[in-house]
């Protein structure tokens, strides 16, 4: 156990650290700095942190982050597929089918056999499903400004192009490894 007024608990006060879970009264910090130098555990944090105050901040549209992707996605891409869509998000089919079904049970989107591929199943917004769209369309943007609200208008605009291709890149590289 380290003295409060040691060498090694003065050196570890000054490296990066994060809050473990809450574990009662004990608020131990762990010491993260290498963590902290990797791009997937700080993306991973980040993430966690974006969909724990999306459920707080989206509470009243009843959408979660991958039904408000879906619901977004498909309005913009009318007519896109349910493979399209899986693909393009990254969910697994058997997945999405089961977030189309919740929305289209709550009457947002419709699906019909499409005529380009009989065997593909097209997505469209139904009029509900615009309005919520429109409706948490303020919602989203004001989400997305309060979370890059520690940058300044040109650190958003870098930080979010920087993102756009790390993610092209990684997908290249997906790509040439199948």
């Amino acid at each position: 156990m380290k003295k409060p007024g040691s060498r090694l608990a003065t050196n570890n006060a000054k490296k990066s650290t994060l809050e473990k879970p809450d574990t009662g009264n004990l608020k131990e910090k762990l010491d993260l700095t290498a963590l902290q130098k990797t791009p997937g555990f700080m993306v991973r944090i980040l993430q966690i942190q974006i969909f724990e105050e999306f459920f707080k901040y989206f509470a009243d549209t009843g959408f979660s982050p991958a039904e408000h992707s879906v619901i977004v996605t498909v309005r913009d891409n009318p007519a896109a597929t349910q493979s399209e869509v899986a693909s393009a998000l990254r969910i697994q089919l058997p997945n999405l089918v089961k977030i189309l079904v919740k929305l289209e049970d709550n009457g947002l989107i419709k699906r019909k056999r499409s005529t380009r591929d009989k065997r593909a199943v097209e997505l469209s917004l139904t009029v509900r499903g615009e309005q919520a769209a429109a409706q948490t369309a303020k919602t989203a943007e004001d989400f997305n400004q309060l979370t890059l609200g520690p940058l300044d208008e040109n650190e958003r605009n870098q930080f979010l192009l920087m993102l756009t291709r790390l993610v092209h890149a990684r997908a290249g590289k997906n790509d040439q490894n199948s």
